[in-house]
């Protein structure tokens, strides 16, 4: 839309003022906050006040003269010492509203997929217990994310890094195999740092159940608790995935850290910087100079005693990535590991990319309430709400909506009882019910007039005249820009933001007037209108991961 416009305006102004051309990339286009000001404004006067050695006043209104004769252009106002704000026409933006109804839920998509290829991971939670509401902003965030990056014409590959080496999957081990004696033993000591929850004695009942015989076979203890390890570790990650299937979100890529060890990829890193001297001995360790990248240390690879650190884990994972050529990566991280990107970040740097080459989006707490009280959590008794206990409670269009109304950024608060609410205080409720108040319009028109709008048909768009009409129209005009700034921008909380608004319009619209009119051409304009709102919304829903719903 922009791009548009900024080149109509240029290729105008070029008939009289030449010197607009060797200008163009410095020409903004901007959408005012006021409606008064105008659909849009540009900079361009100021711009030619040096070369046209002239006052921007002076040639805005000389600009004003040109462009006011165009068809798209209804009105051209100069203000603010030399700005040009432009009130677009009624049938520029018929245009648009046609697209909205051809392309349906795909409204304003790129066709082609040319802007790069990328990697997001997100969730990558430990496979030592279910997933909590953490995860499940995390999800949404990434996923939403993906998809709109998707829209803008990016090849996305999603990412879940599954953490299935070290300590706590053998702690998992621990847990469930102490679970398992005490089911005969009551008195089996449990580890003190072992995971608490229920779903640990479940897991050992059904160890218990089907494989009680071949542990109390197994002669070591620690053959018992690697075996308990595994089954555990597979049993939690069939549960990740079918929870967060049920939420809507699957990824491309299922990445192992054990196979990083077991590949041999950890070494292949480090041998990989070696080369480039980037790694050094001291006392008897293998150190990183992550100092020539921005970090405040070097840091270690190999210990002293020969094991590897976390972080030469890491190294490996985003080496990996590196290989496989992306154009950048984001990684969708815990607010807890904040201090840790800088460190990561000078390490994939020394891999020889650019310092925007990986990015990091940082998920903030959900604070759960209910009956006004906050229901608190603790994940190191095992005492907290699950994403499925949430999903169960509320639906998934809910729980995805409102975990995207704040920045990942922010803390979030999900008041159970507002998202259980139908009334117009519940946002999800609000922009879903615009969704099904169109489509109960559609149902009464083909019941009371036998007229089908979800066929295609002509309209006489000329007929939308209300200030409600042209409001909408340049919303949903405006509407797959906005995304793709919105995807550019890497903000996807403000997609509920352009859905809320549209779906405002749209109510008070509904409320105002008639869209079932004896007047069969001002009915046929409506419904037009009508179909492309519910395109849009549905195209913003398919971004969000929601479900249009047709009846509520």
């Amino acid at each position: 839309m922009k791009t548009q416009i900024k080149e109509k305006i240029v290729d105008v102004i070029s008939k009289e003022i030449k010197e607009v051309d060797s200008l163009k990339e410095k020409v903004k286009i901007e959408i005012p906050k006021e409606e008064k000001f105008g659909d849009i404004s540009t900079n361009v006067a100021f711009l030619l006040s040096k070369p046209l050695k002239k006052k921007p006043i002076e040639i805005a209104h000389q600009i004003k003269s040109l462009l006011e004769n165009e068809r798209e252009f209804e009105k051209v106002e100069v203000a603010g010492g030399g700005f040009i704000n432009i009130f677009l026409s009624q049938e520029f933006f018929w245009s648009f509203l046609k697209e909205a109804v051809k392309e349906g839920e795909n409204y304003g998509r790129e066709k082609t997929k040319d802007k790069g290829f990328i990697n997001i991971e997100f969730v990558s939670a430990n496979p030592t217990g279910p997933l909590h509401l953490g995860h499940g902003r995390g999800a949404v965030v990434g996923s939403t994310l993906a998809n709109l990056k998707d829209y803008a014409g990016y090849i996305v590959e999603k990412e879940f890094y599954i953490n299935d080496a070290g300590k706590q999957i053998y702690l998992l081990g621990k847990s469930v195999y102490a679970r398992f004696r005490q089911i005969e033993e009551p008195d089996y000591p449990f580890p003190e740092d072992g995971y608490k929850g229920e779903y640990i004695k479940e897991i050992a009942q059904e160890l218990y159940h089907y494989e009680r015989e071949k542990i109390y076979s197994m002669l070591d203890e620690e053959e018992a608790i690697e075996f308990c390890a595994s089954y555990a570790k597979n049993y939690l990650l069939d549960e990740i995935k079918k929870d967060l299937k049920d939420f809507g979100v699957e990824f491309d890529i299922w990445f192992s850290e054990k196979s990083l060890y077991e590949h041999g990829k950890v070494d292949e890193a480090i041998e990989f910087l070696q080369k480039k001297g980037l790694v050094y001995e001291k006392e008897g360790a293998l150190w990183l100079k992550t100092t020539e990248y921005g970090d405040d240390k070097d840091r270690v690879l190999i210990k002293s005693d020969g094991t590897y650190t976390y972080f030469s884990a890491d190294i490996a994972y985003h080496y990996d990535k590196f290989k496989r050529g992306y154009d950048y990566i984001i990684n969708v991280w815990g607010a807890d590991h904040h201090g840790y990107f800088p460190r990561l970040k000078a390490a994939v740097m020394a891999f020889g990319v650019p310092e925007d080459w990986i990015r990091v989006i940082f998920i903030q707490m959900v604070k759960l309430f209910k009956d006004g009280k906050e229901i608190k959590m603790s994940k190191r008794s095992g005492e907290f709400i699950t994403l499925r206990e949430l999903l169960k409670q509320v639906g998934k269009d809910v729980v995805r909506y409102i975990f995207l109304t704040k920045d990942s950024n922010t803390h979030l608060n999900f008041d159970i009882d507002l998202a259980l609410k139908q009334s117009n205080e519940n946002p999800v409720y609000y922009v879903q019910y615009a969704h099904a108040r169109i489509m109960s319009v559609f149902r009464e028109a083909k019941q009371r007039y036998g007229f089908d709008a979800e066929t295609e048909f002509e309209a006489d768009l000329s007929l939308l005249s209300e200030n409600i009409e042209r409001q909408i129209m340049k919303d949903i005009a405006f509407l797959p820009e906005l995304i793709k700034e919105i995807a550019h921008k890497e903000q996807p909380h403000k997609l509920t933001v352009l859905s809320y608004n549209l779906a405002s319009k749209f109510h008070s619209y509904y409320y105002h007037y008639k869209f079932l009119e004896r007047n069969e051409n001002l009915m046929k304009a409506r419904l037009f209108l009508l179909k492309a709102i519910r395109n849009a919304l549905r195209t913003l829903f398919k971004l969000m991961g929601i479900t249009p719903v047709e009846k509520m």
